[in-house]
């Protein structure tokens, strides 16, 4: 007979619905799949009742105050809202009830912007921790103590865990299954929901091809870029498409973008081999078409970007 683990699961208004449905799904489907209660769902607020999410479904919550955290317990502060993290930052109660049982509990963790509020109540100091990649700057900026992970699902610094955005929420459930439990147990919650038990490769989050997407003052060259990722361009040619100095460019480009030129071209370029592999595309052909000189460096650089080759990339996700 296993022992009932519970999860805490900390709301408040205009949450992300998703961060809590997709990783209580997970533990929920672990019980039943095992036909043992291993786990329970709690889900709590500041203040209790009904909170209303960002998708306007309210969900019932018990009030932190007075909750008996348990030493088998995990706690799961979700993300939501910019203005709503804020807010749910600064509130007192929760900051006190978290300092009081943020050591009490075997896990504490975060799912998306939920890093933030951890953030804010000096809970991340020295760990290694990641977040939606919307709200990475911010975590890098305002937190310097913490060690922001740029491109990972989820990560786990000892007893702290925190997850990207959303849907990474349910790889980060999956691992505490497969960590308290077993593989196979992960492995068949995994095969019920119809997802990957553990996704392959460095899982990037783009949050750079984003952001150039939407600035209005790089959106052509972004435009000029997928027309001719083919050819061997240079910065120098995508600040004459600009009709800047490269100088100029160069600073504008990376103030904006968040990232060099030659790393957004760069990770353009592989995301259009990515897309160019899942459609059946040969490898060879798929770094030619891509701006490769050699086979040799595109592999390298796919390998670097993605944790495996193009060809087990392909073999994976050819639709």
């Amino acid at each position: 007979m296993f022992a009932t683990r519970r999860i805490l699961f900390v709301i408040f208004d205009q949450f992300e619905l998703l961060d809590l449905s997709g990783p209580s799904s997970v533990f929920t489907a672990a019980k039943t799949l095992v036909e043992q209660p291993i786990y329970s769902i709690c889900t709590l607020s500041s203040g209790g009742g009904l909170i209303g999410s960002r998708s306007g479904i309210e969900v019932n919550s018990q009030a932190i105050e007075g909750f008996n955290v348990r030493s088998s317990d995990t706690i799961l502060i979700v993300g939501g809202e910019k203005k709503a993290i804020s807010q749910v930052s600064e509130k007192s109660n929760l900051s006190a009830w978290l300092a009081l049982n943020s050591q009490k509990a075997e896990r504490l963790g975060s799912i998306c912007s939920g890093a933030l509020v951890l953030a804010a109540n000096d809970l991340l100091h020295g760990r290694k921790a990641t977040t939606h990649w919307a709200d990475l700057e911010q975590l890098s900026s305002d937190y310097p103590r913490v060690n922001v992970e740029q491109d990972a699902l989820y990560c786990i610094d000892d007893n702290i865990w925190t997850s990207a955005g959303v849907t990474t929420g349910i790889d980060m459930a999956l691992a505490m299954v497969g960590k308290d439990h077993d593989q196979k147990v992960m492995h068949k919650v995994a095969s019920w929901l119809v997802v990957y038990a553990q996704r392959l490769g460095h899982q990037s989050q783009f949050s750079e091809l984003l952001a150039a997407q939407n600035q209005h003052m790089f959106s052509d060259i972004v435009v000029w870029l997928d027309r001719n990722l083919h050819k061997p361009i240079k910065v120098r040619d995508m600040a004459e498409q600009s009709a800047m100095t490269e100088r100029t460019f160069y600073r504008k480009f990376t103030d904006e973008v968040g990232c060099t030129p030659s790393k957004f071209l760069e990770n353009r370029r592989l995301f259009r081999a990515k897309h160019l592999l899942e459609t059946g595309s040969v490898v060879k052909s798929v770094s030619v078409n891509v701006g490769y000189k050699s086979i040799l460096g595109f592999c390298s650089a796919f390998e670097a970007k993605y944790g495996l080759s193009p060809a087990l990339y392909k073999r994976i996700h050819c639709k």
